[in-house]
């Protein structure tokens, strides 16, 4: 139930291990099961932040529940982006979305 849609400037060398490695980093950092976790990566974007195209992302987190410490959530998501991207931090903006259940469907229902 956990998404997380990274949109970057950047162009990525090898995105099928920064996906696995990002799933992993968002079920440990959420506390949900990887099993549920799904992440998406649109990278060489058309984007400017501040008026500029230097490197910069924009993350989407939504889930059923956000983490309790919402700032090392963010820590987490920015340090991944800076470590395998090169992105500083003030070049990264997460919005974190907390669904109700109702609105997740899966499986042909909701939860």
């Amino acid at each position: 139930m956990p998404y997380l849609n990274i949109v970057t400037n950047q162009t990525i060398d090898d995105s099928a291990d920064f996906l696995k490695t990002a799933s992993k980093t968002v079920a440990q950092a959420s506390g949900k099961p990887e099993n549920y976790v799904v992440v998406a990566l649109e990278a060489k974007a058309d984007m400017l932040f501040g008026g500029s195209d230097a490197p910069a992302a924009f993350l989407d987190y939504r889930a059923l529940g956000l983490p309790g410490n919402r700032q090392a959530f963010s820590d987490t998501l920015c340090s991944l982006i800076s470590q395998h991207f090169g992105i500083q931090g003030d070049r990264i903006y997460i919005s974190m979305t907390d669904s109700e259940r109702q609105n997740w469907g899966w499986n042909h229902s909701t939860f």
